[in-house]
């Protein structure tokens, strides 16, 4: 059994992988305040599964958040004796990485890297929509050369309402249609439906200046907005990072 953690900034991921096949999955809110006890009672039901009929035998943790490694560090501590393997510069995933500052890459971004190089091979773009969103570009050799970075989903509606003295806060949900006939389903539909199209736009960019198509990836805590709208033209993957994280520690195993 292995057990992938992934802190993000707005929603901390667990999978519970037996037999490289993901068994049990629960997505928690990231909060600053959570204490030992509050990880101990997020992870309870993860690490049940996970030491039910057998050994514990691997734990792989990757977090952006790192005011919450100590608690959550703690409360691992509680369920079982496993180390957990900390994504760092030294950690082994046999990704090609050709950018300016490799130091620079987040863990939540090589994780979802060495998962679409094993499960989907390349070149491909993926999108893993978060708190910001980001494009990542593995391009026909299956190195990492390039990321784009802008405000996610819920930051631009935050931003909006936050902003903009009249507008009031809308709870992001599936738009029926762009013909928008209220303030708050025109704030809704040009968020998302505005996400999606630049979603596509710098995706068609990267395949201009490339030369060559690529598969397109949608992935992240924001995707359930837009997999409808992008059905067409990207695979889903909701779970994308968590066997990423997975086939890291394959690869970390085989080097002991």
């Amino acid at each position: 059994m292995n057990i992938c953690i992934d802190v993000g900034n707005s929603t901390i991921g667990i999978g519970v992988f037996k037999e490289n096949k993901l068994i049990e999955r629960k997505i928690a809110d990231t909060n600053l305040d959570y204490t030992v006890e509050d990880f101990y009672e997020i992870f309870k039901k993860p690490f049940a599964v996970a030491l039910d009929d057998e050994e514990l035998v691997n734990i792989i943790y990757s977090s952006v958040v790192p005011q919450i490694n100590g608690n959550l560090l703690m409360a691992i501590k509680k369920f079982t004796d496993v180390e957990p393997l900390l994504i760092n510069p030294k950690t082994v995933t046999d990704l090609a990485v050709d950018v300016d500052n490799p130091s620079e890459i987040g863990n939540d971004l090589i994780a979802d890297l060495v998962g679409a190089k094993e499960k989907y091979r390349f070149p491909c773009l993926i999108a893993d929509l978060g708190t910001a969103s980001k494009i990542l570009l593995l391009d026909e050799s299956g190195t990492f050369t390039s990321c784009l970075i802008m405000p996610g989903l819920t930051l631009s509606a935050e931003s909006l309402s936050n902003k903009a003295a009249l507008l009031p806060e809308v709870p992001l949900t599936m738009p029926k249609s762009i013909m928008a006939s209220n303030t708050l389903s025109a704030m809704n539909a040009g968020i998302i439906y505005g996400h999606a199209d630049m979603i596509l736009g710098l995706t068609k960019r990267y395949e201009d200046e490339l030369g060559y198509p690529c598969t397109h990836i949608l992935t992240g805590g924001g995707a359930v907005y837009l997999k409808d709208i992008l059905q067409n033209d990207f695979v889903y993957d909701q779970n994308l990072n968590l066997d990423g994280l997975n086939i890291i520690i394959s690869k970390n195993i085989k080097e002991e």
